[in-house]
């Protein structure tokens, strides 16, 4: 009761005080600061989506175009018409399922691995996994090896060579390292096997790191366009959406001294295949969001 009435006694600090109003002044600067910085990622979106869905006229009159004055939506028609693209959509669809679980199976398995305790050579085979993030044997023997295996101009040149990304496995290997080994002797003692307790164990509790490198996988097999530049050169009806994009803004950029050899308004087209291309992935990520913020915060940091 005595130390409640000398708490009250205490002077109040009044609203509006001068510590207030330096507080709320920082405030409105951080807001302004980040509410010009999110114009500035937005804006550039948004030009190239009023480009696209603009006539030729309008954007010829103001290549920066703030809002549609003449309203054409013949690029985005001309998009969804158009095979390619949808045969590109497709294969890359098989990269993002196929290849993303392909790759987190062996990216797991392998980071499990490492993170075990005693094995004979554990040493020894992490150092050789670690190597490849410094060194590299480089393009032409890269591309003869591609050639000696036979996966020229086929699908699995974009998928088998990337089984194991090395970052990915130590963000693995550390979250596996960091759940407390009792449970595994507990296991043990209740009589599982070592693939019992991966399985039953191990991999519930590491939903938030496997969504964390599942979207990282994702968004690489999406964006995937080099492999299949350098090793599929002949078979373009397996070409991926980015390179399939690629292409088709290589032969824009090389007919704008001559407007006639593209069918419509080729800025206009442009922009509207990097639309097709990227919204599918923006309207994916949010729902990874919270997986992939704690999968980070908790395999970077623990172990």
């Amino acid at each position: 009761m005595k130390r409640e009435t000398e708490l009250a006694r205490l002077p109040l600090r009044p609203r509006g005080s001068s510590r207030d109003r330096k507080i709320q002044g920082l405030d409105i600067v951080i807001f302004v600061i980040l509410a010009i910085y999110a114009i500035l990622i937005i804006f550039p979106f948004w030009n190239a989506f009023v480009i696209s869905i603009s006539s030729e006229a309008s954007y010829l009159k103001s290549n920066l175009l703030l809002w549609p004055t003449e309203l054409d939506l013949s690029a985005y028609q001309q998009v969804f018409t158009n095979n390619q693209l949808w045969s590109g959509f497709g294969i890359t669809m098989i990269l993002l399922i196929g290849g993303t679980l392909y790759q987190l199976f062996f990216t797991v398995i392998t980071g499990y691995a490492m993170s075990r305790n005693k094995w004979f050579g554990k040493n020894f085979v992490m150092n050789m996994i670690l190597v490849t993030m410094f060194f590299g044997g480089g393009m032409v023997p890269y591309y003869y090896l591609i050639k000696s295996l036979g996966m020229m101009n086929t699908i699995w040149v974009m998928i088998i060579p990337g089984a194991i990304d090395t970052f990915n496995m130590l963000l693995m290997r550390n979250y596996f390292a960091s759940l407390p080994a009792e449970m595994e002797e507990s296991a043990k003692i209740d009589g599982a096997n070592d693939l019992v307790i991966f399985v039953k164990i191990f991999l519930p509790l590491s939903l938030p790191m496997l969504a964390t490198i599942g979207l990282f996988f994702a968004v690489g097999n999406w964006n995937s366009w080099y492999n299949a530049m350098l090793f599929i050169p002949d078979r373009t009806e397996i070409w991926p959406l980015q390179m399939v994009l690629r292409n088709m803004i290589a032969t824009v950029s090389s007919n704008i001294e001559n407007p006639e050899a593209v069918d419509g308004f080729s800025q206009g087209l442009t922009m509207a295949s990097i639309f097709f291309t990227i919204v599918p992935m923006m309207c994916f990520y949010p729902f990874l969001q919270r997986f992939f913020v704690k999968g980070i915060v908790v395999g970077a940091i623990k172990g």
